[in-house]
């Protein structure tokens, strides 16, 4: 959790005509192994060193970007760094209570504080002061978070030995948000590519969240969502530290609004996500505007689609981290894979829950319990092209694209015909029925195996403001897991779907 996204563009609006109705549109557990370029290198590995420099840029401020993925992907590629580079990584993971850390107490005196469940380390003298006051703050807030996320059925951080003069999980305070971050976690442990992929963490907050370098929320505040955002990567480490970058973050991103729903911190995420942005797969790490953090609107819609709790919190969420347990006789399913069988376990699926997820997109205040509250934006239509009658585009794996018509002076029904890629990539149309009442009918069109089907509905101008479509690729397939090749699920594995090619027409009916 560090530095706010940038913005994107809006795209443009078009309007294409079609009769007397218009469509509105703008613009499995296995080895861990390392890309091919570091096999058998005795020198530093290219992505590597990449990986170091990147850290380090980081972590001084000199590079935007998310530092806890920085550093776990520094930690993982540690083994493939030499000399002088490993030195370097074993600086940068290291615990500012150890000499030469980027955020060290270096001196200075460290005061140790602990709950029965947690440490937190501090100095009230040098570059990293914090005060005794803070201090309590911080140990009382992740004391809370812990106990919530054990109460709720998930796994603590794993013990660390005596990292931190004894077992327990552990925080430290330092001045980072001079570097324009809130908090990182990170691992000192050494990480076989073979398994088992549980790690212990420690954590770092910021030493007071100042009003001049934090100018959203009270410093309480800040302090509450980064510890909920931060102590929940130590437990998703527990679980595997290899899991997949969006959902790492998506989820954590999640956890702050479980935890502290009147603080609303990750609402600055949805400028980036898949309310704004549904033609962006959903499963991509980008850190040029972290889009991923706005993916935490997909789990709230499995929190809400799925309401069942323990200790306060959804149990769908951690159902799925459960899945993706990559300690010793864990299942070890990666991120979409393991959300595809926990929603199985609830009677649909994965593809299923994300069209729907999508069309629910296009009126989040009426599918969001805070969406109107809290004004969540709303999708955009999305770009077809005409073409021997057909509206057609194309589309990415977990991705999707809206159509509108609106009724005319003739017909009472309209016929909706769709041409989808075959059943094994998961397409999916949605179509729903905005009434002048005010409400909303929405339904699945029924697929053939080679993705097509029509759908007959209301479309008088007495009673019907518009028909929306949203075809969806809901693709969960890949190849070359763990190849590194792409910012996407199992392991930056290729999509096998992308670029299909959708087909929508509508036709009058009296």
């Amino acid at each position: 959790m560090n530095s706010r996204p940038a913005r994107l563009g809006v795209p443009f609006l078009v309007s294409l005509v079609l009769g007397l109705a218009t469509l509105v549109a703008p613009p499995g557990a296995q080895a861990r192994p390392l890309p091919e370029t570091e096999k058998g290198a005795r020198a530093s590995a290219p992505a590597a060193r990449t990986a170091l420099d990147r850290a380090q840029g980081v972590l001084a401020g000199r590079q935007r970007g998310d530092a806890t993925t920085a550093l776990r992907r520094l930690a993982l590629s540690k083994s493939q760094l030499t000399g002088a580079d490993r030195a370097a990584a074993d600086r940068i993971l290291a615990r500012p209570s150890d000499p030469g850390d980027e955020d060290g107490y270096g001196a200075n005196l460290v005061t140790t504080t602990c709950s029965a469940t947690v440490c937190v380390h501090y100095t009230t003298t040098g570059d990293e002061a914090s005060t005794a006051e803070f201090a309590a703050a911080t140990l009382a807030e992740a004391s809370a978070v812990n106990d919530t996320y054990v109460a709720a059925g998930y796994r603590a951080p794993k013990q660390d030995g005596t990292q931190g003069g004894n077992a327990l999980p552990d925080v430290y305070i330092a001045e980072i948000g001079d570097k324009g971050l809130y908090g990182y976690c990170t691992t000192e442990d050494d990480v076989p590519s073979n398994g088992p992929y549980d790690v212990s963490a420690y954590c770092v907050v910021d030493n007071d969240y100042s009003a001049d370098e934090f100018p959203t929320n009270t410093p309480l505040e800040n302090l509450q969502v980064t510890v909920a955002h931060e102590y929940f990567h130590a437990v998703q480490y527990a679980y595997d530290v290899y899991e997949d970058d969006w959902f790492l973050e998506a989820t954590a991103a999640w956890v702050e609004d479980i935890l502290y729903d009147d603080v609303d911190d990750n609402l600055q995420y949805l400028r980036d996500s898949p309310l704004t942005m549904p033609r962006a797969s959903m499963d991509q790490f980008n850190r040029d505007n972290g889009f991923h953090y706005g993916v935490w609107i997909f789990f709230r819609y499995l929190s809400e689609k799925y309401p069942t709790a323990q200790g306060g919190m959804p149990t769908i969420v951690r159902d799925i981290i459960r899945r993706t347990d990559g300690s010793a006789g864990g299942p070890d399913d990666y991120s979409w894979q393991a959300i595809g069988r926990v929603i199985q376990a609830r009677g649909s699926s994965a593809a299923q829950a994300f069209a729907f997820f999508a069309d629910a997109n296009r009126r989040p205040a009426k599918s969001y319990a805070e969406g109107a509250a809290n004004s969540y934006p709303q999708a955009p239509l999305g770009n077809f092209r005409l073409k021997s009658g057909w509206y057609v585009t194309t589309i990415d794996h977990l991705a999707s694209a809206t159509g509108r018509f609106t009724p005319g002076r003739r017909g009472s029904k309209l016929k909706v015909t769709v041409d989808l890629a075959d059943e094994a990539t998961s397409p999916a149309a949605i179509v729903s029925v905005y009434l002048k009442s005010g409400a909303v009918s929405t339904s699945a069109i029924s697929l053939n195996g080679s993705g097509n089907g029509s759908k007959t509905v209301a479309f008088s101008r007495s009673k019907v403001t518009s028909v929306e479509v949203t075809l969806v690729n809901g693709s969960g397939r890949f190849r070359d897991c763990y190849s590194y090749a792409t910012p996407f699920s199992c392991g930056g594995a290729v999509p096998l779907d992308d670029n299909r090619l959708f087909r929508l027409s509508a036709t009058l009916r009296f």
